[in-house]
C-alpha cells in the first residue's frame, strides 16, 4: 500500500539537474514515441524498401546494377534515414545549450496545492492546474507540462526518502494530470 501523497506533503526533489546527455537522450526517446514520427518512419522504411525491390528486381533482371535513377534515389534515400538522427540529436544539444535553467541544480517541493522551485537564477511557483500533462520517461525522469513544449524535469532519483515515484504519482493522479509512460 502507498502512502497518501498528501499525508507527506510537501514531497522534496533536491539539487535536480539534467546532463546534456540525459536531456538529448529522454527528448530523442520522447520523438520516437510520438506518432508523426513514427508515421514518417514507417513511411520512409516502405520508399526504401519499394526502392529496395525495385534496384533487386533490375539486377535479378539484368544481371548488373542497375545505371537508372533507382539506385542513386535508393543512396540519398538511405543516406536521408541515416542522416536524421543525426540531425535530430544535434537540434536537442543546441536545445541544451540555450537553456541555461537546465544548467542550474534546482530544488522542487510538490505540495497539495502547487510546484515549487528555486536555483540560483531565481524561484518559481505554479498551482497544478497550470501542468498540462506529465510523461514517465523510465527508468527515472518525470517531465511536468505547463505548456506544449516547455516542461519541467524532475530526476526520481533526487525525491528525497520517505518520498517514493509511486507517491508523486498519487499527486498527480489527485490533480487529475494526464499521465503517460514512455
Amino acid at each position: 500500500m502507498v502512502p497518501s501523497a498528501s499525508s507527506l506533503s510537501p514531497l522534496h526533489l533536491a539539487a535536480v539537474s539534467i546532463s546534456e546527455a540525459d536531456y538529448v537522450a529522454l527528448n530523442f526517446r520522447l520523438w520516437r514515441a510520438r506518432p508523426r514520427t513514427r508515421l514518417n518512419h514507417w513511411i520512409l522504411g516502405a520508399a526504401v524498401g519499394l526502392l529496395a525491390l525495385k534496384v533487386g528486381l533490375e539486377v535479378y533482371q539484368n544481371g548488373q546494377f542497375p545505371s537508372s535513377s533507382s539506385l542513386i534515389l535508393l543512396a540519398v534515400a538511405v543516406l536521408y534515414a541515416l542522416l536524421r538522427f543525426g540531425l535530430v540529436r544535434y537540434q536537442l544539444r543546441r536545445g541544451y545549450a540555450r537553456n541555461t535553467a537546465a544548467h542550474q541544480p534546482t530544488d522542487f517541493t510538490l505540495t497539495d496545492t502547487e510546484i515549487s522551485g528555486r536555483n540560483t537564477l531565481g524561484q518559481f511557483s505554479g498551482k497544478w492546474g497550470l501542468i498540462r500533462r506529465a510523461v514517465w520517461v523510465q527508468p527515472d525522469w518525470l517531465l511536468l507540462y505547463p505548456t506544449e513544449t516547455a516542461c519541467y524535469y524532475l530526476n526520481m532519483r533526487c525525491l528525497q526518502a520517505p518520498a517514493t515515484p509511486a507517491m508523486v504519482a498519487q499527486l498527480l493522479t489527485q490533480h487529475h494530470i494526464a499521465q503517460h509512460r514512455v
